[in-house]
């Protein structure tokens, strides 16, 4: 039965993954050769911890680094299409004795509405990312994660997700933004018809646009 839920969600999430990409490419054929394009850098605190289905595992939130760049590019006064690039370390507890950390990058596209006021700008947008680990391990077992064993390795370095996020951007470009990204690719490799494993990770940073 849990199999079965499971199986459910992950088809409403990979709608949702595919019209949010629709979306996005939509707005993006609508680009002309005149519109604006502008970019920008951020730096975040990351909150990461795993969902986990038919695992007998507890994951606990732990806070680290994020440094990105994005790129904005208008499709009028009210929305815009924004790429990033993320480079991150994820840190999160294990059980009660370990911390599962990785390394790698995230590659979101955001659909973007902005809303002026006089002293500087509001936006919020939803978009798709997709992710892959450079590094991953268990710190105190000293587990390689992505070492395979007998041709499959314990975690799958590619992920694939949902992303959402809302900031404030002052008159002199700075930004201060929350974001929060939903997995929807099982992060298990040889466990993984077993259980799974999905990310969950909420950013909170500032950026500076250019």
């Amino acid at each position: 039965m849990k199999r079965r839920i499971k199986m459910n969600q992950n088809k409403r999430t990979n709608k949702a993954f595919v019209c949010l990409s629709m979306l996005i490419i939509t707005g993006l054929c609508r680009v002309n050769a005149q519109v604006s394009v502008s970019g920008g850098l951020k730096v975040e605190a990351n909150i990461h911890q795993f969902w986990l289905y038919d695992l007998d595992v507890v994951s606990k939130m732990k806070v680290a680094p994020n440094l990105g760049c994005f790129v904005e590019i208008e499709l009028n006064d009210k929305f815009a299409i924004q790429p990033e690039a993320v480079f991150f370390f994820r840190n999160s507890g294990i059980n009660q004795n370990d911390d599962f950390q990785q390394w790698g990058m995230t590659v979101p596209i955001y659909l973007v509405r902005r809303e002026y006021i006089d002293s500087g700008t509001w936006y919020y947008g939803v978009g798709v990312c997709a992710g892959f680990g450079f590094n991953a391990r268990l710190k105190n077992a000293k587990t390689a994660l992505y070492k395979k064993n007998e041709g499959r390795a314990a975690m799958n370095r590619w992920d694939y997700g949902i992303t959402a996020m809302l900031g404030y951007e002052y008159g002199n470009g700075i930004q201060i933004n929350v974001g929060l990204l939903l997995g929807l690719n099982d992060q298990l490799d040889a466990g993984k018809n077993d259980a799974t494993v999905i990310n969950k990770v909420i950013s909170v940073g500032m950026g500076y646009h250019f």
